[in-house]
């Protein structure tokens, strides 16, 4: 009896163990352009550079919770207007982007932030 839970137990912190493990930057590299076109009206630009400050994976602290960090450097290209329709120019800037993920929250695991982080938002 006294066995059978400790394995429970077990397997319930190694699980919750293994959700809670970040993705490496390929992963998310993949997922920021959808999680960009569901927060960000103008349509995500080109990728260029990953982890471009050096820092690795970072854990920080939101207002709900615990987040993954990871930072990017995105091409965003200058729009003009046609009609209804946004057309990219060529000239346009580099933007330091921010992935913030935490894999414990059912709605909105996902955050992006532009620029510097802002931290404890």
């Amino acid at each position: 009896m006294r066995f059978g839970f400790s394995l429970i137990l077990f397997f319930g912190f190694f699980s919750a163990g293994l959700l809670a493990n970040p993705g490496n930057y390929e992963d998310v590299a993949k997922l920021l352009p959808q999680i960009w076109e569901t927060k960000y009206p103008l349509p995500y630009g080109k990728l260029t550079k990953k982890d471009p400050l050096k820092q690795g994976i970072r854990q920080v602290t939101r207002k709900k919770g615990k987040y993954w960090m990871y930072n990017f450097e995105v091409f965003m290209p200058k729009y003009e207007r046609k009609e209804t329709v946004a057309v990219p120019k060529e000239d346009g800037r580099n933007i330091l982007v921010f992935f913030l993920w935490n894999p414990g929250i059912t709605e909105e695991p996902h955050r992006i932030e532009l620029g510097e982080p802002h931290e404890g938002k």
